[in-house]
């Protein structure tokens, strides 16, 4: 049960980035049609009406400028470690250790910071994106009080976390698009991909060339499935915490392919899940 304002009942709500980065400073954003929900939404928050959230991969993924994103993200691989240790004949014991390269990642941008800084401030948290060896940027791996403290109370978010960032993936969106992409592009060739090729090798060569050589739809389509990766994350989170809704203005239009945002996806959320998805404007018309 939410708890009670003086107001009623509080409103648990997942936000996009490309809500809550215009909803922290409505001001910033008077010309769009959308200015006044904008207001209306910040002051919810600010009011204890709506508790907000936001989710971690704004910082993992989509806080690394579009051009930098599809390099860095295809070439962050964790570091894994094997050592074996003999405790008698016949009883071996390997030891396998996942670790994240951190300082790969190049932080937030001056513009991420002063909103997540505002976010904080108004009293929102993060949801988490538990994916082993993933870089974490410092100012969210230093700081683990800007998160919801419910994601850490038990290993259950982490597990219907990964359950639904899997049947996302299964449907080629979300994290999925990488792999439903690389299928595409491999299609394309004129033989077979190279077996010492795994998928983020292979993307990120045919990134390379596309950067290259202006091939503009190829390099789009790359630079999109990491964005399309990020919305995958968001739903995950929101899902895995249960939260009452959804925020977001993105219909999938703008992805190059199916979008977790599309009508389709939407709808099997609903059936699924039970995810209601709403507009800035439907949130506000709500409140």
């Amino acid at each position: 049960m939410n708890p009670e304002t003086a107001e009623g009942p509080t409103t648990k709500v997942t936000f996009d980035t490309q809500v809550w980065n215009r909803m922290v400073f409505p001001e910033r954003y008077s010309d769009r049609p959308n200015y006044a929900a904008l207001v209306k939404i910040h002051n919810a928050i600010r009011s204890g009406q709506v508790r907000g959230f936001l989710s971690e991969s704004f910082g993992t993924i989509e806080s690394i400028k579009r051009e930098d994103r599809a390099r860095f993200h295809l070439q962050d691989v964790p570091k894994v470690e094997v050592t074996h240790k003999s405790h008698g004949p016949g009883l071996h014991c390997l030891t396998i250790d996942i670790q994240a390269r951190h300082s790969l990642h190049p932080g937030l941008s001056q513009e991420f910071e002063e909103e997540l800084n505002e976010a904080l401030a108004m009293g929102m948290k993060l949801l988490s994106a538990p994916y082993i060896g993933m870089a974490i940027p410092d100012r969210l791996r230093n700081n683990p009080q800007i998160y919801a403290e419910e994601v850490f109370a038990t290993a259950d978010y982490n597990e219907r976390f990964g359950s639904v960032a899997t049947a996302i993936a299964a449907r080629g969106v979300g994290g999925g698009a990488l792999a439903a992409l690389a299928k595409e592009l491999t299609a394309k060739l004129d033989g077979p991909r190279p077996p010492g090729w795994p998928e983020r090798e292979f993307l990120y060569r045919v990134y390379e060339v596309a950067r290259t050589s202006n091939l503009k739809r190829e390099k789009e389509q790359i630079e999109k499935v990491f964005a399309e990766s990020a919305d995958g994350d968001l739903v995950a989170a929101h899902v895995a915490f249960g939260n009452d809704y959804l925020c977001s203005d993105d219909r999938g239009r703008s992805a190059l392919g199916r979008s977790i945002f599309d009508e389709d996806n939407r709808a099997w959320l609903r059936t699924a899940y039970g995810v209601d998805i709403l507009s800035a404007q439907q949130l506000a018309d709500l409140l």
